[in-house]
């Protein structure tokens, strides 16, 4: 009779764990919707967007050129020149001389005007990244591109 309460207890853990939800998909059940591939183009092409990683590690600013160029200043004030593209759903980015010579993908969700990245792979597939806070049309933190 003693393998009642492990039967019962490991029964539990096996239903619990098909409960756990990601953030995203929180988010989505919040009332968020994953923007597409055209709506993300039109959200940063051409643009300064400023934003905040939600790790803790503070405060960013990028630049997306219309071009397919990014240019970016990370929290510790650092400063990469990379491309970015938009890949079916997603918003890619590559910065060769960071440490991410490999592309990094996010999805975009909005509620409201407030924008969140989602995580698209690995161990952190469906966390949040980063809050987008504002955007705003041109290179109005004269960010070098070169």
């Amino acid at each position: 009779m003693r393998s009642l309460p492990f039967v019962l207890l490991a029964f539990g853990t096996l239903f619990l764990s098909g409960c756990v939800t990601t953030a995203k998909e929180q988010y989505v059940k919040d009332g968020y919707r994953l923007l597409s591939g055209p709506e993300i183009s039109v959200l940063v092409s051409g643009n300064t967007v400023e934003g905040r990683y939600w790790n803790g590690s503070g405060d960013f600013v990028d630049y997306f050129s219309p071009d397919g160029r990014v240019a970016s200043i990370e929290p510790s004030g650092k400063h990469y020149l990379g491309s970015w593209k938009v890949d079916g759903d997603l918003l890619c980015f590559a910065y060769p001389e960071a440490a991410l010579p490999y592309p990094k993908c996010v999805e975009i969700a909005e509620k409201g005007g407030h924008y969140v990245d989602f995580r698209t792979g690995g161990p952190t597939y469906g966390k949040v990244g980063a809050e987008r806070t504002s955007f705003v049309p041109g290179n109005v933190k004269n960010l070098p591109l070169e």
